[in-house]
């Protein structure tokens, strides 16, 4: 046990909080973020939602592909009301059975009724069926064109987000197992390059369902290299330092966002969009060989020689002292390692019984926030498609802004759980009166005003999931920690993989799936409040109560008038003059309390009288 204590820190005593060494492979690893974010995010711009005059129904692709008159006849409508002050509804969904029936023969081309005209029969009853294949007038080449998801396959899209969130969590699941055999580094690159093949091949295939395995295959990917990614973070960073590297590890998914709008503007079909955001992590793995391995996995794993190069490594770069018996301090603590890597139960996190109410608060919390953080960046497709550039950079934006606010309630204040608490309250109230926006305005003033209230929520939503991300593991002791974070990622990610089908809601009105969210954002500030009665910041001093300057003279002139009649009954002779120079300064705290001062400060003098009297004794005896 005496062994471990003197090596326990001997990682941290080398590499540091925070250096250069640590700075590099921060970078690299923020870096990976960013084509995550845009393989999550693209769907935005790959299936973008269609807008009405977008798609016309047609009978089969081969009638279609012999019949071009159809689009004439099923653009009739359409140029009505161009001519006319009539608005005129077109159901490009459905048709009239009977004018398919008795109109459209294949062999009669030419002779034929529009389907969409009602019958002109004595007939009470009228079977209408929905559309099999369509035809579109987009000039983007989407997956919505090209596997006709619109109408009743529209559903479809949410499908595929599903499936996303699905290999999230697997791909969570295994990344957690493959941690124990394989170093977070060869992880990292076994997920960049996962991603190049599997990104691309999802924009490549022709098949919609291939299209769903491939976006979900990439997602595991994707979560193979951000989850090595944060082990090593934390690994290799500590202190105040720790908390502000996994804070702001959120920033670059953020600037993925905001980067995302002027990537897709270069592409004018989906397939290529695809291929692009995959392609872009060989950068990364060319980069790769300057990030650094976790040196207390390598301990872990007993490769000793491993640990000591990386750990000179950091001492050249951070210009660090490193013990002359490194190598034997840490095979002591890389035995150490060993002894003490028993694995926790997950029941164990349930034995205390006046924690359990508190983690399964701290669950819940978690699936909201994860919620509101990924599907608000997918339903900004119902704000339509002229704004959809600036929609998304302005929701990057705001979640950036909720990341620096996130990281200053975790500094800086005391009850973090409270104050974020507050802020998503706050904006989910707000969201409410989006439905005071009155529609009769002009459409991009519209946009403009309900953009106003998506940046409110999103911009808290985000500072608190910053708060989850860096506090939830003060629930539990240290080494139940690690445990806790699995349990909650994957209920978070398991919550999210039914979360898409928000979008249903939109049938009903577009502004059904916003108050849904509001309604999450309060029920999530309600969670974040509770966990606010046993956990709070307590190294954190508190704010003290602000003196006016006629408190200060008054308050200061007494300690003055304390410090010289001290100094002339005789209690400091010896060094009276700088005791006075060192106690010129008090701080706010014990300014509002004198007595507690004074009573510190006899002790203070009546110990350092006895001092010199022992001293002034010693050197009589000499």
């Amino acid at each position: 046990m005496n062994s471990f204590k003197s090596t326990e820190d001997i990682v941290q005593r080398v590499t540091g909080n925070f250096g250069r060494w640590q700075l590099r492979s921060i970078i690299l690893i923020f870096l990976c973020k960013i084509p995550t974010a845009w393989f999550m995010a693209c769907i935005i711009y790959t299936a973008p939602t269609a807008q009405k005059g977008d798609y016309y129904c047609r009978p089969s692709p081969l009638e279609m592909s012999r019949n071009s008159s159809w689009i004439r006849v099923i653009q009739t409508p359409l140029s009505d009301t161009q001519r006319t002050d009539r608005e005129f509804h077109v159901d490009a969904c459905h048709m009239y059975e009977h004018s398919l029936r008795e109109n459209f023969k294949f062999t009669h081309g030419k002779n034929y009724t529009n389907p969409f005209t009602r019958p002109q029969i004595n007939q009470t009853h009228f079977n209408i069926i929905p559309c099999e294949h369509f035809e579109h007038n987009s000039d983007y080449e989407s997956l919505v064109t090209q596997f006709d998801l619109v109408c009743s396959r529209e559903l479809l899209v949410s499908v595929t987000q599903s499936f996303h969130a699905l290999g999230a969590l697997i791909g969570g699941l295994i990344a957690i197992t493959a941690l124990k055999y394989i170093s977070p580094r060869c992880l990292m690159l076994y997920g960049m390059l996962g991603q190049i093949v599997c990104g691309n091949l999802t924009g490549l295939v022709s098949t919609f369902a291939l299209h769903v395995y491939y976006r979900c295959l990439t997602s595991m990917f994707c979560v193979f290299m951000y989850t090595a990614g944060q082990y090593i973070l934390s690994d290799v960073t500590g202190g105040k330092a720790k908390t502000i590297v996994i804070t702001l590890f959120e920033l670059f998914w953020s600037i993925g966002l905001i980067l995302l709008p002027g990537i897709s503007i270069f592409f004018d079909s989906w397939n290529h969009l695809y291929v692009a955001i995959s392609s872009s992590l060989v950068i990364l793995v060319l980069l790769h060989k300057w990030i650094s391995d976790s040196p207390r996995w390598l301990l872990r794993q007993n490769k000793i020689e491993k640990a000591l190069q990386l750990l000179l490594e950091s001492a050249a770069f951070n210009n660090r002292e490193i013990p002359l018996d490194l190598e034997a301090q840490l095979k002591a603590y890389s035995h150490c390692l060993q002894q003490n890597a028993r694995p926790i139960k997950y029941w164990h996190l349930w034995t205390k019984k006046e924690l359990r109410k508190y983690i399964i608060t701290v669950h819940w919390a978690w699936a909201i926030a994860t919620i509101l953080y990924n599907v608000m960046i997918l339903m900004i497709r119902s704000l339509g498609v002229k704004h959809i550039h600036v929609n998304t950079a302005c929701l990057g934006f705001s979640e950036m802004l909720g990341v620096f606010l996130g990281l200053y309630l975790i500094l800086y204040t005391r009850h973090r759980w409270l104050w974020s608490g507050y802020l998503v309250l706050t904006s989910g109230f707000i969201t409410y009166f989006i439905w005071l926006v009155p529609s009769s305005i002009k459409e991009t003033r519209r946009v403009g005003y309900e953009m106003i209230f998506w940046i409110i929520l999103k911009l808290a939503n985000s500072a608190s999931l910053s708060v989850l991300t860096t506090c939830s593991g003060e629930l539990v002791p240290l080494e139940q920690r690690p445990i806790l974070m699995i349990s909650i990622c994957s209920f978070s990610r398991f919550c999210l993989i039914f979360a898409p089908f928000i979008s249903i809601t939109t049938k009903i009105h577009f502004l059904i799936p916003i108050t849904i969210f509001a309604t999450l954002a309060l029920s999530n500030g309600v969670l974040m409040c509770v966990m606010n009665i046993n956990f709070w910041n307590e190294q954190q001093a508190k704010i003290p109560k602000i003196p006016t300057p006629n408190t200060y003279r008054r308050k200061s002139s007494m300690i003055l008038l304390q410090r010289q009649s001290s100094v002339t009954s005789g209690k400091n002779s010896n060094h009276s003059s700088d005791d006075i120079s060192n106690h010129l300064t008090i701080s706010i705290t014990d300014l509002w309390h004198l007595d507690q001062y004074f009573q510190s400060l006899q002790e203070t003098e009546s110990n350092s009288s006895e001092d010199n009297s022992m001293k002034v004794m010693q050197m009589e005896k000499f």
